[in-house]
Order: structure tokens, then C-alpha cells, then sequence
């Protein structure tokens, strides 16, 4: 019997650095049609990305300071935003260089979702 290991060609990945968040290619279907993103943090360190649509903006559903531009190119998305990642990386006690985190889409919530539990720094006491 085997156990078949997970391909590549379908997973939804986020690459967290110290001033962006890249989305690979199959994460960037989710976002096509935005150029805003609502970023948060739940209490058990749950990342939520969310697309934003035109329509959404231009009916001022969310407040502005809460948008997040999101650039689209060729097979990916970027969140240019190092204050944001500065955040993040306070909250969860680790220096974002690059981690690549596999994501899921939450299509009741329409979010995409990251773990960042399993990155969080545990004080020791």
C-alpha cells in the first residue's frame, strides 16, 4: 500500500518576508479580481487574507485604513506592506525571511487562511 505525498501543482502557498507577502500562482486565483485585501490576525495566530472587490471599495463596506494594496503579476500577488509584516512578525515572536507557509481558502468566509501557530516563538518559563 502506499501513501501518496501531496503535489505541488495545486497547493495554495504565501512566502512571508520582512516587508511583503508573495502569493504562488494558485493562491493569486482567489485574488484576481482585487486590488485591496483586508489582512487580520485571530487570537490562535490564524492569518485571514481577503480580496476586496471594486465594489466593496467604492461602497466604502470597510474602512479605507484597513485595505491592503495587493499587486497582481504573472503568476503571483504581493502585498507590499513592511509595517504590516513588521506586525506580524512582532506577534509571533519570528523574523519573516522568506517562510513559505502552505494556505487554505476558507470559501464560507471567502478568506485565504494561514497557520502561523506552528511559527510562534513559546516564551519559556
Amino acid at each position: 500500500m502506499f501513501n501518496w505525498i501531496t503535489g505541488n501543482a495545486e497547493v495554495l502557498i504565501v512566502t512571508l518576508n520582512e516587508g511583503n507577502m508573495t502569493l504562488n500562482q494558485n493562491s493569486t486565483a482567489y485574488f484576481e479580481n482585487s486590488q485591496y485585501v483586508l489582512v487580520g490576525l485571530s487570537d490562535d495566530y490564524k492569518l485571514g487574507i481577503k480580496p476586496v472587490s471594486q465594489r466593496d471599495v467604492d461602497l466604502n463596506i470597510y474602512p479605507k485604513e484597513d485595505l491592503h494594496k495587493i499587486s497582481l503579476g504573472k503568476g503571483y500577488a504581493k502585498i507590499n506592506n513592511k509595517s504590516l509584516c513588521d506586525y506580524i512578525s512582532k506577534q509571533i515572536g519570528v523574523l519573516l525571511n522568506g517562510i513559505k507557509l502552505v494556505a487554505k481558502y476558507d470559501t464560507l468566509e471567502e478568506v485565504l487562511v494561514l497557520d502561523l501557530e506552528p511559527l510562534r516563538q513559546k516564551e519559556v518559563s
